[in-house]
């Protein structure tokens, strides 16, 4: 395993309680990736994400592992999912309570835009409630496991999905004031996407957030540390302060890794890293060729956060 990530920390925790030899090689001095503190006048502060959504990813990840989530990590629900703030002196919160956030954007916007909002709220649910199988929990979804899983719920249903316009599109024929396209369009960029570029598809992440926002005592890294040791009960075998410098590939099938100048030998390498690395060739020529190099103009930016 390539990386010390939230998402490797959970592939190291499903493949060790199916009984596979993890090893873990990460190249800073403790897990997370991105889920990490920084330390101002002595409060540790999140450095990256700051609340978690579908809690019930990690209670189904700790339960298939003989663990309990809930016993190892303490979450607290918020009631506001997030204050937004305008130049032009407006102020909008979204409150756990979709009654509340519908009043809150009818007191700022206009009534008409309340109900916009409640409908918007509705669409959202339903894409979701659509996608969840076939795309959200499905490992590898293809076009024919999707078709089959229509047969169940009926082919029509895919047609509600939204997909085929943008979501700003979406959101234009939605709202009229431009500042609650704005807000809800940066749903996007939750996985570096652009709204103007995006389905309309992810207007699902509303519904997600509506669902629950949730956050963890101690901070993100306090999740990351629960994975950890969950990792480590399990007999996973984790590394820090060492680099992979590259993935070993013979006949087309990574077979290793070398990192701290040792040779790492494995059935299978995982890596949670940047897939940009890959196209780059930062892990070795062999390996690049499991990815497209990306350009740095077409690079995505999620966010800039001021803490």
């Amino acid at each position: 395993m390539v990386g010390s990530g939230i998402g490797a920390l959970a592939s190291a925790i499903d493949l060790a309680a199916r009984g596979c030899r993890v090893l873990v090689i990460e190249r800073a001095s403790s897990a997370g990736g991105k889920a990490q503190a920084t330390r101002i006048g002595g409060v540790e502060i999140d450095a990256g994400p700051t609340v978690l959504t579908m809690p019930w990813v990690f209670d189904e990840l700790f339960d298939a592992a003989g663990g309990s989530f809930r016993d190892a990590v303490a979450l607290d629900r918020a009631t506001i999912l997030a204050r937004h703030a305008w130049i032009d002196g407006a102020r909008l919160d979204l409150h756990a309570d979709r009654a509340r956030s519908a009043e809150a954007i009818g007191e700022a916007f206009g009534a008409r835009e309340a109900r916009a909002y409640s409908d918007f709220c509705d669409d959202a649910r339903r894409i979701y409630e659509t996608v969840e199988e076939p795309f959200i929990r499905s490992q590898r979804p293809t076009f024919a496991s999707i078709v089959k899983h229509a047969g169940s719920i009926g082919l029509s249903a895919f047609a509600r999905i939204d997909g085929m316009r943008t979501m700003w599109r979406a959101l234009e024929r939605r709202f009229a004031d431009p500042r609650l396209r704005q807000l809800f369009g940066r749903y996007a960029t939750y996985c570096g996407s652009s709204p103007f570029d995006a389905p309309a598809t992810l207007n699902l992440v509303a519904h997600v957030e509506a669902e629950g926002v949730y956050r963890v005592r101690g901070g993100m890294r306090a999740l990351a540390a629960a994975l950890e040791d969950r990792a480590r009960a399990l007999g996973v075998e984790i590394v820090y302060d060492t680099a992979v410098d590259e993935i070993l590939v013979r006949r087309g099938r990574a077979w290793g890794v070398r990192a701290g100048g040792e040779i790492h030998e494995a059935d299978a390498v995982v890596f949670n890293g940047d897939v940009s690395a890959l196209g780059a060739a930062l892990l070795g020529h062999d390996a690049s060729r499991a990815a497209p190099p990306t350009p740095r103009d077409a690079r995505s930016l999620s966010a800039v956060t001021f803490a």
